[in-house]
């Protein structure tokens, strides 16, 4: 499906990179660090920068999900339109509040390209999966275990209740034991942690549907899963994901997504909050 969405041609590159075969990576790579000069380039300036041949810029191009490198040229023009590219993180600050400042600037300026590679098909879907499952599991390792263990305690306080089991075993023991009529949210910013991967696995075989939250389109996770909902930091490479590994879209993403269930579940969100908020006043010291 062609892109449509302001930046989500740089997006989708992105997100299909470590899915390229090698040729075809060091186009994306050059497309991706030269985006700015694209419309000035020919396919064969872009071959040669990437060390490859005109048919492999072309082919690199079909295998992003474009028509070829002319309607791609095309519409990073049109990107380049509507803004100019977020400065990376880091920027020239060198003092503690310089640098969280320009931390807060560069993800304000890329809010709007999260959402890029978002579907809204995919997302009424998820919504709709999540309400009507019998049983919901979470699952996330690494440095997505906390946002499974968040995501979990969200649903349960909307009258949605979940499970986030901790140990990687027990997450597996726990899929396989999944339904038809059960559904796995399997939270993955690299969409690659292998122990994810096999819970997803197991509850698919399982007949339980899968719902992936991750960085990447084409990922193990969303291969295996029924709904997949990507999400991005607009210059997140997959490199960075598994080393700086910033889970800002996804968190967001399980905002929004609790709100929809919430409208979507009415009155039995509506009672479960007020419960809820009730465990919590009785907590809360003076």
């Amino acid at each position: 499906m062609t892109p449509t969405k302001p930046g989500e041609v740089i997006a989708t590159i992105r997100s299909l990179l470590p899915s390229l075969l090698p040729t075809e990576r060091a186009v994306a790579t050059v497309l991706l660090e030269r985006s700015g000069e694209i419309v000035e380039l020919s396919s064969q300036q872009v071959a040669d920068a990437a060390g490859a041949s005109r048919a492999t810029v072309v082919r690199t191009c079909q295998s992003l999900g474009f028509t070829g490198y002319q309607q791609l040229r095309v519409l990073l023009a049109r990107d380049a339109a509507y803004s100019q590219a977020p400065q990376p993180v880091g920027g020239h600050a060198t003092d503690t509040a310089g640098i969280v400042a320009e931390t807060f600037r560069h993800v304000a300026a890329g809010i709007e390209n999260m959402t890029a590679l978002l579907d809204d098909t995919e997302l009424d879907k998820a919504v709709e999966v999540l309400a009507d499952a019998a049983r919901v599991i979470v699952s996330g390792n690494g440095l997505s275990a906390p946002l499974a263990l968040d995501v979990s305690a969200r649903l349960s306080s909307i009258g949605r209740p979940a499970e986030a089991p901790l140990d990687v075993i027990g997450q597996q023991i726990t899929a396989r034991l999944l339904g038809e009529n059960d559904v796995l949210l399997a939270v993955s910013g690299s969409g690659s942690n292998a122990s994810t991967l096999r819970v997803a696995t197991a509850a698919r075989d399982a007949g339980a549907r899968v719902i992936a939250v991750t960085a990447f389109a084409r990922s193990p996770l969303t291969q295996l899963a029924d709904i997949s909902l990507v999400v991005t930091m607009p210059d997140l490479t997959f490199r960075d994901e598994i080393t700086l590994a910033s889970r800002l879209p996804q968190t967001i993403l399980i905002e929004g997504l609790v709100a929809a269930l919430t409208h979507r579940l009415g009155d039995v969100a509506v009672r479960a909050k007020a419960l809820a908020l009730d465990a919590i006043s009785e907590n809360l010291a003076e």
